[in-house]
């Protein structure tokens, strides 16, 4: 869908999605259920396949975290609250708007439940994607209350990416890129690379909503489904473009 053509309604609601995907992640890294067990609501409009009463979640079990590093497992834990009251907010401020929980497989990367590195490599894919979805569809709010809830939720993804990124750093975990615009922390990027900031002018990258969807739907350009969503997503906003090139990092 064009730019142009696009409400805020649907950028929330494409928002909306993202936050049930990360809300689902560490829900289940840190419980091993699913944001339904908080009582948290899943309904709402439907595309598809996409069950109206809320998709269902495969792919998730809940991490050992090494009692050693006990404050991982604290982060994660607050990470799913936060998740989980991101997707209670957007459903407030969408009300009957709202759509539906799709179906997600977190099994998609094929990894993230196995053991607490493999949760921190999944959890950095996770919320940098987040925090570059967040800061690509800026530019298209109007509203100023939508605006400053949207960049609270981007303060916040962007606090969640830095914790993470720091553990991976710290407890040198290798990780990989996904596209041209990712930024990888140490020990496989560059020393200075802990935080998703370009050095070029000190900002975070964007992508755009088609280039999230590249990655969300497993590396796929022109898609509609795959990866975390099998079936696709709930709303307007559902299809990939190409990944992100380099050229937007570029100095």
């Amino acid at each position: 869908m064009p730019e142009n053509k696009i409400e805020e309604v649907d950028i929330l609601n494409f928002a909306l999605n993202l936050e049930y995907l990360e809300a689902e992640f560490y829900t289940y890294a840190t419980t091993g259920k699913s944001i339904t067990s908080f009582g948290v609501g899943t309904k709402g409009n439907s595309n598809g396949d996409n069950p109206a009463n809320g998709g269902t979640t495969k792919g998730g079990a809940k991490v050992s975290f090494s009692k050693e590093e006990s404050i991982l497992h604290d982060i994660a834990t607050q990470i799913g609250a936060d998740e989980r009251a991101h997707v209670v907010l957007l459903r407030g401020a969408l009300g009957s708007s709202a759509v539906a929980m799709p179906n997600i497989d977190l099994s998609a990367l094929g990894f993230g439940f196995g053991n607490q590195n493999d949760f921190l490599r999944a959890a950095r894919i996770l919320e940098d994607i987040g925090v570059t979805a967040y800061s690509g569809a800026a530019h298209m709010l109007k509203t100023p209350d939508i605006m400053m809830t949207a960049h609270g939720l981007l303060g916040a993804e962007a606090e969640h990416a830095a914790a993470i990124r720091t553990h991976i750093a710290r407890l040198k975990i290798a990780t990989t890129a996904m596209d041209g615009v990712d930024l990888v922390p140490p020990p496989s990027g560059e020393a200075r690379q802990v935080l998703s900031v370009k050095g070029s002018d000190g900002l975070i990258a964007t992508r755009t909503a088609g280039e999230v969807l590249y990655l969300a739907f497993g590396g796929k350009a022109g898609a509609k489904q795959g990866g975390f969503f099998p079936t696709g997503l709930n709303g307007m906003i559902i299809s990939s473009t190409e990944a992100a090139a380099a050229a937007k990092i570029a100095a």
